[in-house]
């Protein structure tokens, strides 16, 4: 290439970064609020610079032997052509973090919220009739169980805590099933126990449902009375009262 041409790409090429690099540290300034542009010399400036850049990849893109290559691996610097301004201001920006921060706030305090009422009604549903313990004894006897099944029938300990489980839960498949005496013993023992667990499990969610529904139509009302007594107060209004009264009805 000519000498004087290769001179002056390279004049070109950096007169563009210095343009670049002004306009970037220039747009920095303003986002941390060190300087205030007027609005028509921003909005002049910002043209001419759409301008400039864009006349530098079109001329780019006329001398580029490989067209659809030069598209194709500067698909970012096209998408820098196209204008933003008004769309990513730095006071916009902002506000979008701000909004993004605190919908992240809200979320994880509702999930936050969620979690703390699962534990309160898991706990409230296993320690209700005493569930908790009886889950824990019956795991405690299928382990206990299953090592002496193992040991009796010469099974692996697999299998035999597979049976355990089978039997406690009173499904029966049957796949497996005791030959000796201590094997059976084992067997009718998990199967009475069974009988129970199924049953204490039942009689507590029937417990548990049956307390929610008494605990949700308590709440109603103590919502009910609590907008009885304002309307009352005058602080608020009989229509106001009847509104508020109206949806608590409507979520039970």
């Amino acid at each position: 290439m000519n000498p004087k041409l290769m001179r002056g790409f390279r004049l070109y090429n950096l007169t563009l970064l210095i343009v670049t690099l002004g306009s970037l540290g220039l747009l920095l300034l303003e986002f941390l609020g060190v300087i205030t542009a007027p609005s028509r010399l921003a909005r002049i400036l910002t043209a001419v610079l759409l301008l400039l850049f864009s006349a530098d990849y079109l001329l780019r893109l006329w001398l580029a032997k490989g067209k659809a290559n030069l598209l194709a691996s500067n698909s970012f610097h096209l998408s820098a052509l196209v204008p933003t301004s008004g769309v990513l201001s730095p006071e916009q920006v902002k506000t979008v973090w701000q909004r993004l921060r605190q919908l992240r706030q809200r979320l994880v305090t509702r999930l936050r919220d969620k979690t703390a009422t699962f534990r309160a009604h898991a706990s409230r549903f296993l320690h209700r009739g005493g569930l908790i313990y009886y889950l824990i004894l019956s795991a405690l006897l299928i382990i206990i169980v299953s090592v002496i099944y193992a040991i009796a029938e010469h099974q692996n300990y697999g299998n035999a805590l597979w049976w355990a489980v089978v039997t406690a839960t009173t499904v029966g498949y049957g796949d497996i099933s005791p030959h000796t005496l201590v094997g059976r013993i084992t067997a009718v023992v998990l199967m009475f126990n069974g009988i129970g667990l199924i049953g204490t499990l039942t009689s507590s969610i029937t417990a548990y449902l049956a307390d929610d529904r008494s605990t949700a139509r308590t709440s109603v009302a103590e919502e009910i009375a609590r907008f009885d007594a304002l309307q009352k107060s005058g602080a608020i209004s009989a229509k106001e009262y009847a509104h508020e009264k109206r949806k608590l009805l409507n979520k039970r």
